[in-house]
Order: structure tokens, then C-alpha cells, then sequence
């Protein structure tokens, strides 16, 4: 059992095929300038990935950190997602760089209820 407090490496979609079976069978949804894709998956757990091209979020720093808060949303409210699945986050154009942490929070939580992977 993966303990709260820790965001482990097996947590992570780090392979492109993986990324690639979410974005093709996944449900997804929308709001602002992220969309949430999700699908089941067999390994008992949920995993997590980001999808920030350059493009769109032009400095690493603001890339990064966008990733660090969506992924310790994640670690804090993982007891109470649904498990066994692969969730990837995608920003797109028009997400500020100088978002705030709740906004942030607000936006995923509301994604994932939508999804139904909010338990």
C-alpha cells in the first residue's frame, strides 16, 4: 500500500504509450486552459502525468512549478480519489503563470468530480 504522504515513482505516467492509451480511450474534461483525461487502469493504484508544452508556458520554471502544485494536490487528496486510475493533466494556452495554489486546487478538484473519479 502506497502511504499518503509520499509521491512514489510508481504514481507517475512516465512512458508516451501510456500517455498516448489515456488521451485515445480516456474520458476527458474541460475548464479554462486544462483538460483532465482519465482511465481505468489494472494496477491498483492511480498514476498521474503532465502534458505543459513550451509553447503554451513559455519559461521551465513556471512549467514546473505548475506541475509541482498539481501533483501535491494530488499527494494531499489521494485517499480520496478512486483508485486504479491513469489520470494526465494538460495545459493549454491562457493559464497564468501566477496562479494561485486554491485556484489551482479548485480547478482540479472540480475536474475530477466531473470525471467521477472523486469518490
Amino acid at each position: 500500500m502506497i502511504s499518503d504522504g509520499n509521491f512514489r515513482k510508481a504514481e507517475h505516467i512516465l512512458k508516451s504509450k501510456d500517455f498516448r492509451g489515456v488521451y485515445r480511450s480516456g474520458v476527458w474534461a474541460k475548464k479554462n486552459a486544462v483538460v483532465l483525461y482519465s482511465l481505468p487502469n489494472a494496477l491498483g493504484h492511480n498514476r498521474i502525468g503532465f502534458s505543459i508544452g513550451s509553447r503554451y508556458v513559455k519559461l521551465a520554471t513556471s512549467r514546473n512549478r505548475i506541475k509541482r502544485l498539481f501533483r501535491e494536490i494530488f499527494r494531499k487528496r489521494k485517499k480520496s480519489l478512486k483508485t486504479a486510475f491513469d489520470i494526465v493533466v494538460v495545459v493549454r494556452k491562457g493559464f497564468g503563470k501566477d496562479i494561485k495554489h486554491a485556484e489551482i486546487e479548485d480547478l482540479f478538484l472540480g475536474l475530477l468530480k466531473r470525471i467521477g473519479i472523486m469518490a
